[in-house]
């Protein structure tokens, strides 16, 4: 007897602090890769859920299937079971202030439906539902009374062979309810919304009902590129496109025009020279090309001029550089790619920027800075001097500071 009410006890405290569910997921990007630090909210009416993606994407939120009493209003009344617990025969009483529809149903706690849905017609006053749940185990099970598919309330049955049996003269009983079947106590997941400053405010709607235990929302796909411009083919290359927040960029450094050595200087002569770093194509290849800010800037000096840049896409200005500054939280590490930089200076590649830690040229000629990067803008600062951002090998600082003209930097398109 007394293990019999240590058990009773246990049930009774799990049924009153149902255990938190948890619905789960990732957050990627139209190549399969995780997007961290993203902002998640999951809205199932009432409540609001709150979640944080991690490192490599993903998320999780801990869900109340809603099985604590629900409050109704001046007039209507739903009592607790009696017997309770009860063998196999429960009695509810329902008070009315008008002719109302109710329906009830039963669930075992995993969530799954053990009886037929139960619906009547009932007058104003006080009515009774007869439930039995014969056949089904000893447990805790949650009866759901909807009234006029306004108000809802949910009590907890405790179905314990050998307890006292309910006998009501003059009752009239409900169909057995010892029908399991795949109906299930369900949380309509309304949307869920992903914000960041890098990705803006994404909605997922649609989204699949929870039943107690998990969910899997499965790999849920923020596509990184900007709308309508996933790439653009220019001077025979291909050049992705990544959105981070308000502005459009590519995702690769240009690599357009005529090589020419770093001993050399570029000019004014119609054509779009470039140098590669070392002097080795395959640098090219794989960082982009290096230009002087002139060449870059197609010897005009207006602040975002499209320069070598395609038609609709310009050099970027300090304000942009800034706007960018801010939407990854001066974190550098945010837009180098990952296996870039080292320590504290290793990628992330939070932003989708992607950048290469390729090194620059400098005014004098030589190669060298290798595994930091720099990047022009179309700000001047003096006659020989103007701003740039740069990235460093093993530091998560963006830095946007002054160059010489004469350097070859690294040059990235933004969208007018």
């Amino acid at each position: 007897m007394k293990t019999f009410i240590s058990i009773l006890l246990v049930v009774l405290f799990i049924a009153k602090e149902i255990a938190p569910q948890v619905v789960f997921g990732k957050l990627v990007d139209e190549n399969g890769a995780g997007l961290a630090e993203v902002q998640l909210q999951l809205y199932a009416t009432p409540n609001v859920y709150n979640a944080t993606s991690s490192s490599n994407g993903t998320f999780s939120f801990n869900i109340i299937t809603g099985v604590e009493d629900n409050q109704l209003p001046t007039g209507y009344s739903v009592s607790d079971n009696f017997p309770n617990p009860f063998n196999p025969r429960t009695r509810i009483g329902i008070t009315l202030p008008n002719r109302e529809n109710v329906k009830v149903e039963v669930f075992n706690l995993l969530g799954q439906s053990v009886a037929d849905v139960i619906e009547e017609t009932f007058n104003a006053g006080t009515n009774y539902i007869d439930i039995e749940l014969n056949g089904q185990p000893n447990g805790f099970y949650i009866s759901r009374i909807t009234i006029g598919d306004k108000y809802s309330i949910v009590k907890k049955l405790m179905l314990i062979y050998g307890s006292q049996h309910l006998i009501t003269s003059g009752s009239t009983l409900t169909t057995q309810l010892n029908k399991p079947n795949n109906t299930f106590l369900e949380t309509n997941l309304d949307s869920l919304i992903a914000t960041s400053a890098i990705i803006g405010r994404k909605i997922f709607t649609s989204l699949p009902s929870f039943v107690s235990g998990t969910l899997d929302l499965g790999n849920l796909t923020i596509e990184r590129y900007c709308p309508d411009c996933p790439t653009v083919l220019y001077e025979g290359k291909i050049y992705h496109t990544v959105q981070i927040g308000s502005q459009c960029w590519f995702k690769e450094n240009l690599n357009v025009g005529v090589l020419i050595t770093g001993s050399q200087e570029q000019s004014n002569n119609g054509v779009i020279e470039k140098y590669c770093y070392n002097d080795d194509t395959l640098n090219c290849t794989i960082y982009g090309g290096l230009y002087q800010w002139n060449e870059a800037m197609q010897y005009v000096r207006n602040e975002g001029t499209q320069g070598i840049c395609p038609p609709g896409w310009h050099i970027p200005t300090n304000a942009e550089l800034i706007t960018l500054y801010y939407s990854v939280n001066n974190d550098g590490n945010a837009l180098k790619e990952v296996g870039q930089g080292i320590d504290y200076g290793a990628g992330t590649n939070t932003s989708g920027f992607s950048a290469l830690l390729g090194g620059y040229r400098d005014y004098n000629g030589s190669f060298s800075y290798y595994g930091y990067t720099f990047f022009y803008c179309s700000t001047e600062s003096e006659t020989y001097m103007t701003r740039h951002m740069q990235l460093k090998l093993d530091n998560s600082l963006l830095l946007l500071g002054y160059g010489h003209k004469g350097h070859g930097l690294y040059v990235r398109c933004i969208k007018d």
